[in-house]
């Protein structure tokens, strides 16, 4: 939707004096803090038409106004410009040595960490992404009564033991004869594809295999869910801070969000395809059950390595200085990263 010149400037001017003050703006504070020109009664009426067009609205019986979401994505979209100038986080880049030393992993809670500090937010880091595994061999072994120990194996050295206790009991002669039988199915097949192909054969399966195949299928889906632990939560604490999230039923529904690590790696790997900077707003965002949250996150790059990471914080944030901070902070990361690798390559 095109506004008019006078129009943007209103909105943005409302939308800057909300995110700093977390009170609803009025036509009297516009009028006195921006040099519009303009009478109480015209900004009213901008504010009004803003409103009708569903930028603006009024909380409870307020007489002033807050963005709604749609506000929000016209504010990032239109309204504020983007550079990569490091000037208003200057003062802090010294905290970016403690990303230098160490393993991988230090480097990866170091970078969430920075990225709170800078954002005075939650940062999140996904550890980069590997080459997908291929299935390599799959075991069962038979035990006490109707127990059986399941190890699944991958060609990049990934084992996976799991007991299961089934309905009724299988020889081991039976099992060794179903493990040939999965290992000529599934030669060779990713791991997507061998949670696929599992999927496919337990709807086709009505012999007495179906309890095993389905605790198959199950470890398969643990393969894939144990990459959980490659995503790295730093200043989480930080949002009891925020005016926004002092309700505790709130809070208790955020952290469960952030201990379902699961569902944010997949949402952060889903935008890793895309590049530059991406901001879901509020419910553009599908992580978290509750609505007053955003998230901006990037990419990080070194050779054929790519990670994400991001910011998670309030509706109302300082968009303009988070982007930069999670830009600067993937740049930052790519180098270091980039570094790394050249280092082990002369080596």
């Amino acid at each position: 939707m095109d506004l008019n010149e006078r129009t943007k400037k209103v909105l943005q001017a409302v939308i800057d004096s909300y995110i700093q003050t977390g009170s609803p703006i009025g036509s009297t504070v516009l009028a006195k803090s921006y040099d519009f020109s303009l009478s109480s009664a015209t900004l009213r009426n901008i504010m009004a038409e803003l409103e009708e067009m569903g930028f603006l609205m009024h909380p409870h019986t307020s007489a002033g106004r807050v963005p709604t979401e749609k506000g929000y994505r016209y504010y990032i979209d239109s309204l504020i410009s983007f550079d990569r100038d490091t000037q208003g986080i200057t003062d802090q880049l010294d905290q970016a040595s403690s990303l230098q030393g160490g393993d991988l992993h230090h480097i990866m809670e170091e970078a969430s960490q920075f990225l709170a500090k800078l954002s005075r937010h939650t940062g999140v880091v996904v550890a980069p992404a590997e080459p997908e595994g291929t299935f390599k061999h799959i075991e069962f072994v038979r035990l006490r009564g109707n127990q059986v120990l399941i190890i699944f194996v991958t060609n990049t050295g990934t084992v996976l033991n799991k007991l299961v206790e089934l309905d009724e009991q299988f020889t081991q002669h039976e099992l060794v004869s179903f493990s040939s039988y999965l290992d000529e199915e599934l030669e060779h097949q990713t791991l997507t594809e061998v949670h696929q192909r599992l999927l496919e054969k337990l709807r086709e399966e009505k012999a007495s295999f179906m309890r095993l195949l389905e605790q198959t299928y199950r470890a398969s889906q643990e393969v894939q869910e144990r990459d959980s632990d490659k995503l790295f939560i730093g200043g989480a604490s930080q949002m009891f801070e925020t005016p926004e999230f002092a309700d505790v039923d709130k809070m208790r529904s955020l952290f469960r969000a952030f201990d379902d690590k699961y569902k944010l790696l997949k949402l952060l790997d889903k935008t890793s395809k895309a590049e530059g900077i991406k901001v879901f707003i509020g419910s553009e965002n599908p992580f978290f059950e509750i609505q007053g949250c955003s998230l901006v996150v990037g990419n990080y790059q070194a050779g054929n390595v790519v990670g994400t990471l991001g910011v998670i914080g309030p509706v109302r944030m300082q968009y303009k200085q988070v982007i930069q901070v999670v830009d600067y902070t993937s740049r930052l990361l790519s180098r270091i990263l980039g570094e790394r690798m050249q280092r082990g390559i002369e080596r």
